[in-house]
């Protein structure tokens, strides 16, 4: 079972989308060195999870207490279709309320040509 700061080190490396390579070089580790912590064979220390909470810009209270339902990868995929979404969701709206005005002045017009007849 993996360790869940390991796991949620990753998750939110993966949100910032910064790669292994990238937390290595900042680590000064090979990105095979780096892919050791993330896979829980090289023992994490207090000092080494400061200096990534330091590179990932967030807090240490903040890695050990993140809570993902899904992978960061995912979460970001599902937020931009959710957003995407919305975004029809008011587009679909707008032009539902344009054709329902269209439909009444229509009605209305109707109604008043039956009515002259």
């Amino acid at each position: 079972m993996q360790n869940p700061i390991i796991k949620n080190i990753k998750n939110i490396r993966e949100l910032k989308n910064y790669t292994q390579e990238y937390m290595a070089v900042q680590l000064g580790l090979t990105q095979s060195g780096y892919n050791k912590i993330e896979k829980g064979k090289t023992i994490l220390g207090h000092e080494r999870l400061i200096k990534i909470a330091g590179i990932l810009e967030v807090s240490t209270d903040d890695i050990i207490g993140f809570q993902s339902p899904v992978s960061g990868k995912i979460a970001i995929e599902k937020k931009s279709e959710i957003d995407e979404a919305v975004r029809l969701n008011q587009v679909y709206q707008k032009k539902i309320k344009s054709l329902e005005k269209a439909l009444k002045n229509k009605t209305l017009e109707f109604d008043s040509i039956k009515k002259k007849k």
